[in-house]
């Protein structure tokens, strides 16, 4: 969306938590991590709330971890993703498509805010399988409130930070679960992210987006324990007591088995099923979510884990798999 970077560090960033990493050469084990619990009431459902008070935690950011004058790759916040399913005429090429579909965006095409920024993802004619019966092509539209993610770049611009690409949550992830595993053409996988405060569904069929889904958890964020962000990993506290924590996850599984039946019912028409779950995410009972998941579904179910770094010797935990996903959109794929 911002061009190619030759250099880059890549950053999520959470209403609650910002995490970097970065891979030195085109192997994904030479890692250096950071993350840092970004305060309360900066950001909220992706918004930042705070411009000033933001600024001052990334320019604190930048300095603590040396990163000033950096290139940045970053996610566009999962709550701002709309994605839609369209068609475009075959005969356009690259930079007509994107004035075709700002054309349409209003007309046929309408996104709940104004002025959008927008991606369009397509497979080329005959390309894995993707034939065309009309003059239409289908497309996969990404599209954001450009206002919201204008702050963004800006309060980047202002700390000394150069941001090169944004990124889908979701396609970064997959890239990640890709490029790590063997993946199977014809199945159909649903990606579960279960994080301190939100839960995130995609599903991929051959190597396409055909389902996102983004909502909040019932559940509020008290404190913060930035002791253990050294150890790589930050102790989250919650308004509610355990046994509440317990029951929203848990009320997670239902809502992960109507999705699949929508996909399987009303997408596919009953022809089509999701064959294996994938599951991440930073939230602290993410395990007990897995077992339960692995106990209730007749379909294999993985939990991702943690990569070695042998840059730093350690575990580099579950939470970083987006901000890896990420630093592989550079194109570093002999990840092995």
């Amino acid at each position: 969306m911002f061009g190619k970077p030759a250099k880059v560090i890549n950053l999520v960033i959470e209403d609650y938590v910002i995490r970097m990493v970065e891979i030195n050469g085109s192997n994904i084990s030479s890692i250096k991590i950071k993350e840092k619990a970004i305060p309360f009431g900066l950001i909220e459902n992706g918004k930042i709330l705070d411009e000033i008070g933001f600024f001052e935690f990334m320019k604190k950011f930048v300095k603590e971890f040396g990163v000033k004058n950096r290139h940045v790759r970053f996610y566009v916040p999962n709550s701002l993703v709309i994605m839609r399913q369209v068609k475009f005429p075959m005969n356009l090429r690259d930079k007509e498509i994107d004035e075709y579909f700002r054309e349409e965006i209003g007309k046929s095409l309408h996104l709940p805010f104004k002025d959008p920024v927008f991606d369009v993802h397509y497979l080329p004619l005959n390309g894995e399988g993707i034939e065309s019966e009309d003059e239409l092509l289908p497309a996969t539209l990404f599209a954001a409130p450009k206002e919201e993610m204008m702050k963004y770049t800006e309060i980047f611009d202002d700390v000394s930070l150069k941001p090169v690409a944004a990124d889908v949550e979701a396609l970064g992830v997959y890239r990640y679960f890709y490029h790590m595993n063997n993946v199977h053409r014809n199945h159909v996988y649903i990606i579960i992210e279960l994080d301190v405060t939100s839960f995130n569904i995609s599903i991929f069929k051959r190597h396409q987006l055909e389902f996102l889904r983004y909502q909040t958890l019932d559940l509020h964020l008290v404190d913060s324990s930035s002791k253990y962000e050294n150890l790589g990993k930050i102790k989250w506290k919650y308004e509610e007591d355990e046994k509440d924590v317990r029951g929203v996850v848990e009320d997670q599984i239902v809502e992960l088995e109507r999705i699949m039946n929508f996909y399987r019912f009303s997408m596919k028409k009953g022809e089509e099923m999701v064959n294996e779950l994938i599951i991440l995410g930073d939230h602290p009972f993410i395990d007990e979510f897995y077992q339960s998941a692995e106990n209730h579904f007749d379909i294999p179910t993985r939990l991702l884990g943690s990569v070695i770094s042998s840059v730093e010797d350690k575990e580099i935990g579950p939470q970083f798999i987006p901000a890896l996903g990420l630093a592989l959109k550079g194109g570093n794929t002999n990840a092995s």
